[in-house]
């Protein structure tokens, strides 16, 4: 028996993880022969007769079979599955799990042969996994992507996040680059995780925003465009209600019904209407685009929205989750024209305690397009400007006239602070976040970064949305329907315990409790910390704490908006839990189908997890556009003084934010100070010569900025000079690698 098959049945007998060492003593290998034994081992992993784990241990797994399929690289790009076993028509397969590190040179969506091997290590289960034994099939030979800058030296970034995770060497030239050009490459060879590329063409060396998004949403799979599979069933949608049944719907055609929005907004899911009664009491009227009646289960057009999950809104357009003949046709609460709708329909006190919710389907005839500024306006001046309607197309106004309209705006106005007073008594959070907003030319490009505070229609309308969410998920909850429960946990104590060192490092004084904190509990310190400093730093650090809202069909509550049971209801439009909940009251409320309750429970288990993740995407989606757009608003400032305060304290450097709500990085590299670090509660940077605090304003000058990537670079006033001298060495030093490779 030769040293290599000793290895071999003394891993197999033991069914565990051995050392080196382990291995030399179980052998009986002198010291002399451990050379010998590390070549044995070396011949034994390249024969996939044995593997190393990450702590340099070895073991023995018993070989299975192989099979042949794609890579699919996961999003983190530290492991990847192959699929096999694929039976289209019985919709099953088998998958096969692969680390990055026995992916031996195979790159995503590479054909592929892979070796399963079962590991009986583990302790718990035996564990199936896969080695890439053979590239089969290149899944492509060219790649688009920037050409990038990193520490030193120049390398090729792709735009697709699947193939991010390797090393690039840019070995060769076909066509000059230049640091951020946009080109295509040809990949030469691939050495492990080290691929050689050669750069074959420039597609655009112009520093253009509009392309670095373009290429941004393809890199992380955007769907822009709906596919042709879906054409048929989009041409079947109607462009009215004329010809559809509506003798199970109530009429509220002759209601006082609007809709407030922004400015630009297209896609109207949401219209209102508030009466108050002779008694005091209000009624609340929440008319919900009907999606659900025109969207159905085992279409093309609903798996797609599964699919998406969410509209992703941009600054300069909107990605939606339905087809434009749905978001902004015969499903958007267009004025004057008659609309299927969900409606919940709630009868209130004077104290903001709901008395009684009807859940029907009507018809709605929307009367007034009203935006946030104009209702704003009306509240501040109580003043409506009829010249805001004449220019609204087919808007018959001799129905209502201005005063009944008034009248309904200030019965909503008092009816919103009540529900508001109310929230805030059981614990709601009241911490308004204020976001830019960027402002274009009539060319697309960035002419101005501003930010509008919240005025009092915008908080209006979302205590009214907030209400019907409530009420409709108490509703499903009462009668024991299921729901997609929008659920927010409570923080955590580790996050609390640090939130206090935060506050304390900073001189902010708050008794936070921890164990079995409430909502009101926990917002009573919030405004105790806000009479004290009330710092967008402040909002961020409180941000922290906080767990992330998602979708459950387990309701445990929603902390953050002090409910109990809650979800979302009001936009179904663009969302598509909103949509299971419509989908729900259909089927179960209103057509009373208690034979669909198993499969609707089924539907909102196995959905609410991608919808959750749906939405966490589109958020990143949104914000790393924002980012790019701000870069491009930026590049104009490089030089110019601004005035910041620094909102948060990372490893490298630190953050600091200007009046119009974006941020900039500072990088600890141009403060001047070599033993920079952060302190264990992340407020301050701290060095020899000089010390950092959040909160603190300081005076920057823009840098540098990186179009294709979205980062805004500055640094301190004071030194600014120093940085230019570094920057032209660096560029001189960039330049020279460029040419050489």
């Amino acid at each position: 028996m030769n040293i290599k098959e000793e290895i071999l049945k003394y891993l197999r007998t033991s069914n565990q993880v051995r050392s080196f060492l382990n291995i030399a003593k179980g052998l009986g290998i002198k010291p002399n022969k451990n050379k010998d034994l590390t070549k044995a081992l070396q011949e034994s992993q390249k024969e996939f007769l044995i593997f190393k784990n990450e702590k340099d241990e070895y073991f023995a797994p018993i070989f299975k079979e192989e099979i042949e399929g794609k890579l699919s690289l996961s999003n983190n790009g530290r492991f990847a599955f192959v699929d096999y076993n694929i039976d289209e028509l019985a919709n099953t397969k088998d998958s096969v799990f692969i680390i990055k590190n026995n992916f031996n040179g195979a790159i995503h969506n590479d054909l592929v042969k892979v070796k399963i091997f079962i590991d009986k290590t583990k302790e718990k289960e035996q564990m199936l996994f896969g080695v890439v034994s053979q590239v089969v099939q290149r899944a492509t030979n060219t790649l688009i992507g920037f050409v990038k800058k990193n520490g030193l030296f120049v390398d090729f970034e792709p735009i697709d996040k699947k193939y991010k995770f390797n090393k690039y060497k840019i070995i060769a030239l076909q066509e000059k680059a230049s640091l951020n050009d946009l080109v295509t490459v040809k990949i030469e060879e691939i050495k492990n995780n080290l691929i050689l590329v050669s750069i074959q063409k420039v597609i655009t060396n112009q520093a253009d925003t509009k392309l670095f998004i373009k290429a941004y949403l393809e890199g992380v799979d955007v769907p822009k465009v709906f596919g042709s599979e879906l054409n048929e069933e989009i041409a079947k949608i109607p462009e009215d209600i004329f010809n559809e049944n509506i003798s199970n719907r109530t009429d509220f055609t002759d209601e006082l019904i609007v809709t407030i929005d922004g400015d630009d907004t297209k896609d109207f899911d949401d219209a209102v209407n508030v009466i108050k009664k002779e008694n005091g009491n209000f009624v609340l009227s929440v008319h919900i685009a009907d999606v659900s009646y025109y969207v159905t289960e085992g279409t093309k057009i609903n798996d797609e929205a599964l699919k998406r999950g969410t509209s992703i809104y941009l600054a300069d357009q909107v990605i939606p989750m339905l087809p434009e003949a749905l978001s902004n046709g015969i499903c958007s609460l267009n004025p004057n024209q008659k609309r299927f709708v969900l409606s919940a329909i709630m009868e209130i006190d004077q104290n903001g305690n709901t008395l009684k919710t009807e859940i029907k389907q009507g018809i709605i005839d929307s009367k007034y397009r009203l935006t946030y500024k104009q209702v704003n306006n009306f509240f501040e001046n109580n003043l409506l400007d009829p010249t805001w309607f004449r220019n609204n197309e087919n808007l018959k106004i001799e129905k209502f006239n201005l005063d009944k309209l008034a009248k309904m705006l200030n019965d909503a106005k008092e009816l919103s602070l009540i529900l508001h007073k109310f929230k805030i008594k059981q614990g709601y959070i009241d911490f308004e976040i204020n976001e830019p907003k960027i402002l274009f030319n009539e060319d697309g490009s960035v002419k101005d970064i501003t930010f509008y505070p919240r005025g009092f229609s915008e908080v209006l309308i979302e205590d009214f949305m907030v209400r019907a969410n409530e009420e409709v998920a108490k509703f499903l909850n009462k009668n024991n329907f299921p729901a997609m429960y929008r659920v927010h946990e409570k923080p955590d104590e580790d996050r609390l315990l640090s939130f206090k060192n935060v506050l304390n490092t900073l001189g902010i004084k708050a008794n936070i409790p921890t164990g079995n904190i409430t909502p009101l509990l926990y917002s009573n310190v919030i405004e105790t910390i806000k009479e004290q400093r009330n710092d967008e730093f402040i909002k961020l650090l409180f941000l922290r704490t906080m767990q992330k809202a998602v979708y459950s069909g387990d309701n445990i509550g929603h902390f953050g908006l002090a409910s109990d049971c809650y979800c979302h209801f009001t936009s179904p439009i663009r969302r598509y839990p909103d949509l299971v909940i419509h989908r729900i009251l259909r089927e179960l409320v209103l057509n009373k189908e208690l034979n669909k309750k198993e499969d609707l429970t089924n539907l909102v288990y196995s959905v609410s997890k991608a919808n959750s993740a749906s939405e966490q995407g589109a958020v990143e989606v949104e914000r790393k556009v924002n980012d790019l757009l701000f870069s491009e608003y930026y590049k104009n400032k490089i030089g110019t003084k601004l005035t910041g305060q620094i909102v948060s304290v990372v490893k490298f450097g630190f953050f600091v934010e200007f009046e119009n709500k974006t941020n900039a990085l500072v990088h600890k590299s141009v403060l001047m100070d070599s033993d920079l670090e952060p302190n264990d509660a992340m407020t301050q940077l701290k060095g020899a010569k000089s010390t950092y605090t959040i909160g603190q304003n300081i005076d920057v000058i823009v840098a540098a900025v990186d179009l294709a990537d979205g980062k805004v670079d500055c640094v301190p006033e004071v030194f600014y000079q120093d940085f230019l001298k570094q920057k032209i060495n660096r560029r001189a030093v960039n330049d020279s690698h460029l040419r050489k490779n």
